[in-house]
């Protein structure tokens, strides 16, 4: 039941009381003046801090359409309202109100368009797994001789189509108020009532809406999450376990049904996951049921049987090793890094306090700073640790985990994570067109001097930072050659500047990240997540077969001995690359080339457990790739279109595109959509083109507009086999017949220079000979 409040007063609220109920008739304005407020519904979660105006929006639909809650002790004051008139009557109480009250609404909008947007994917994906593997038992019921059994809503559900028609230029006008000082925000609506409450209205209006969308989308998520478990026997988990059980009892082969149960099991988790982030609507996976059925498929239908995964995979040896050897790991840890005992102390206490949380992605202050604490100690621990273990032959498994994989703690897994994540290796075939390191091998490489330092976030390399630094006088000059030349120096380098820095983009969760393992970070398995340098190369090599060219690029060539002066050839040059130890989401493309030289090898980041679609992530690796390398060889001329180039075309098209006369005015608008999502960064407007190009064009899928697919087709060409396919539809004939001529042009002038070699009497090079090849064959 609602508090009762005292109107025109400060009131005081404790903890856990509700101020307002959904659709309660809206009759007050609360003013947070201390304090954070819980808003949720069946669409919606988010908080409330100091400064805003709850039942603002509320009060333009009438009713509460959300439950607001404190969250812990507050202070409120309470305004009375029957009219939208009223409004002007509060923000004439004081001129910050003005300000105050659009800046509420706008953050309100911001984190409503944060869910949504999950939402609205989850959706799309939570639809395409329940259809795809409702399919495939199907298919594998009719193989085995099985009769299929209908599964009630998956096959009458559609996929989702909103009934609200959101503004999404809007939408992103207001999250981009979001970035204006509050100060700017009530000076500028203090000088007009008129422009204020034009704003509210507006931004009450799309809020309405949005948690309308949001309400709809939870609806059709549940649906299709019941479809996948529930409490009766109607769902696709328990359906295709009893197939399962059914083709094992046959003496049947049943892997597939048992991996399709593991895809169900972490759809769920992460299904669940978002619900409980972003929703106040609760899921019932009946989580007891679903153990008692997995208990059962992995041990063969018999309940008495001991039944865990994990000890389906390792002996009772095995997992007693690992759980022995893993005792006290943060203390193991600690004392190998010979941190002082005090700062030792005050680490154990963090993690302590860490794994204490009931809620580790909190964006309290007090968490927030335990977490940036935790990630300094971490960062200050590792470099000590890794010089220490460089120098030892026998520093230990745990030590070995915590340098590869940012494990610190037994305490912050389960058990069975501990097991798989101890026997985890890299055991794969490690030949392939990328050197794959782990951050501890890659340390090395710098330490032993093989590798120099990677470039800084401004795009220095370490003598250009270090010259940098010296100008400042941080540093002498007789510290800038030590700085050059000592491995330790380098090693800290490479850890402050790029492990640190991209350790967090790589996660993706930059305000939440912390770089240690810990269970609630994880949605799938260890073993799934790890990437192998098969699973990197392999993937590479299948995004070669569409995008061949992507790491070749034109070098000078000479060798005095033979004769050969000055020759222009093609050279390919596979980046390195780099897993951090971390579970995430996210590529970086960090560098295109290593120092100044054309010919090095770029860097690539990924996190070592990949939750994310690896081909994905490394498409959009190469399309920052093939940008930034273009510019780089380009230099000051990278957008000069008398230069021709991918980047000063693709820039020539941008900046012009309102006059190119091939776009209709549909597609301008469009065009300018995809501007203001790429943030106006070129590279990021780009990449956009980029991705459709490789996923949707390359399989004969029309996506892009004509300017762009004649600018991708010259630059970044699909390999031979693909292009004889395209050449069949008039479009994309259209689009490569200058890639065609122009690559006919270069078969020609080098066939002109092996004769002229020839006729010198001049010994082919190899390398010319390659050349020629790759003009000709691809």
């Amino acid at each position: 039941m609602a508090t009762n409040l005292n109107l025109n007063a400060v009131n005081q609220i404790t903890k856990g009381s509700f101020l307002y109920e959904q659709n309660q008739k809206v009759n007050t304005i609360s003013l947070i003046l201390k304090g954070r407020v819980l808003v949720y519904n069946n669409g919606i979660k988010t908080l409330m801090g100091s400064g805003s105006f709850l039942g603002v929006s509320d009060f333009y639909q009438g009713n509460f359409v959300s439950n607001y809650i404190a969250y812990e002790n507050l202070v409120i004051y309470v305004f009375p309202i029957t009219s939208i008139e009223e409004i002007e009557n509060i923000i004439n109480v004081n001129k910050d109100y003005s300000g105050l009250m659009v800046a509420y609404l706008n953050k309100y909008l911001f984190e409503l368009n944060k869910t949504e947007t999950a939402l609205r994917k989850c959706a799309d994906s939570i639809y395409m797994f329940v259809k795809e593997k409702y399919e495939d038992y199907i298919r594998i019921c009719r193989q085995s001789g099985f009769t299929p059994v209908s599964i009630r809503g998956i096959s009458e559900i559609e996929n989702y189509d909103s009934d609200n028609i959101l503004d999404r230029n809007k939408i992103n006008y207001y999250v981009e108020c979001t970035k204006i000082p509050n100060d700017i925000q009530k000076d500028f609506f203090s000088y007009s009532n008129q422009v204020t409450l034009y704003h509210v209205s507006d931004q009450s209006e799309i809020i309405g809406l949005q948690n309308k969308e949001c309400i709809q989308l939870v609806t059709f998520i549940s649906k299709f999450f019941e479809a996948l478990i529930n409490k009766d026997t109607d769902c696709l988990y328990k359906t295709i376990a009893k197939l399962a059980l059914d083709i094992a009892s046959n003496g049947g082969r049943n892997e597939e049904l048992l991996s399709m149960i593991d895809e169900i099991v972490e759809h769920i988790n992460s299904t669940e996951k978002l619900f409980v982030e972003k929703s106040g609507y609760k899921l019932d996976a009946d989580r007891e049921k679903m153990e008692e059925i997995y208990f059962m498929l992995i041990t063969g239908g018999k309940k008495d049987s001991v039944s865990t995964e994990t000890q389906m995979k390792y002996t009772n040896q095995d997992a007693e090793t690992a759980m022995n050897d893993m005792k006290d790991s943060l203390k193991q840890i600690l004392d190998y890094s010979e941190l002082e005992e005090g700062r030792a102390q005050e680490v154990t206490k963090l993690i302590i306090n860490f794994n204490n949380l009931v809620d580790k992605t909190s964006t309290e202050d007090k968490i927030r700073t335990l977490r940036r604490r935790i990630s300094e100690a971490f960062y200050e621990i590792y470099q000590k640790v890794f010089l220490k273990a460089y120098k030892d032959d026998n520093a230990g498994k745990v030590i070995d985990m915590f340098l590869k994989y940012g494990f610190m703690d037994e305490n912050l897994l389960t058990k069975d994570q501990c097991i798989e994540l101890y026997y985890l290796q890299d055991e794969n075939n490690r030949k392939g067109p990328c050197k794959v390191y782990n951050i501890k091998d890659w340390l090395i490489e710098i330490y032993e001097g093989r590798k120099e330092p990677s470039k800084s976030e401004f795009d220095l390399d370490y003598a250009e930072n270090l010259r940098e630094i010296k100008k400042t006088q941080k540093v002498s000059e007789k510290e800038e050659k030590e700085y050059l030349t000592n491995p330790i120096r380098k090693v800290e380098y490479e850890i402050k500047n790029m492990f640190r820095y991209n350790n967090r983009l790589a996660n993706g969760q930059i305000s939440i990240f912390v770089p240690i393992l810990y269970k609630e970070n994880m949605n799938g398995s260890f073993s799934k997540t790890f990437l192998t340098t098969d699973k990197v190369n392999t993937t590479l090599i299948q995004l070669l077969e569409i995008d061949y060219s992507v790491f070749y690029r034109e070098v000078l060539y000479y060798d005095k001995e033979k004769g050969i002066k000055k020759e222009y050839i093609m050279k390919q040059v596979f980046p390195d690359i780099i897993l951090l130890p971390t579970v995430g989401v996210n590529s970086v493309m960090w560098q295109e080339i290593d120092g100044k030289k054309r010919d090095t090898s770029g860097r690539f980041l990924f996190p070592i457990f990949c939750e994310s679609d690896l081909t994905d992530l490394f498409i959009k690796a190469l399309g920052r790739f093939r940008f930034e390398l273009c510019r780089t060889i380009q230099g000051t001329a990278w957008n000069n279109i008398k230069e021709r180039s991918l980047t000063s075309e693709y820039v020539d098209y941008i900046q012009f595109y309102r006059k190119n006369r091939e776009l209709t005015e549909e597609k301008r608008e469009k065009l300018k959509l995809q501007i203001q999502k790429g943030k106006n960064n070129m590279r990021e407007i780009f990449l956009i083109d980029y991705i459709l190009w490789v996923k949707n064009e390359s399989q004969g899928a029309i996506r892009l507009n004509k300017p762009v697919r004649e600018i991708l087709s010259t630059y970044c060409p699909f390999s031979k086999s693909i292009r004889e396919k395209m050449m069949l539809q008039p479009l994309f004939e259209e689009s490569m017949a200058r890639y065609n001529r122009e690559k006919t042009k270069k078969i020609k002038d080098y066939d002109l220079r092996i004769r002229a070699l020839i006729k010198e009497g001049i010994e082919v090079p190899v390398e010319v000979e390659e050349t020629q090849k790759y003009y000709n064959d691809l």
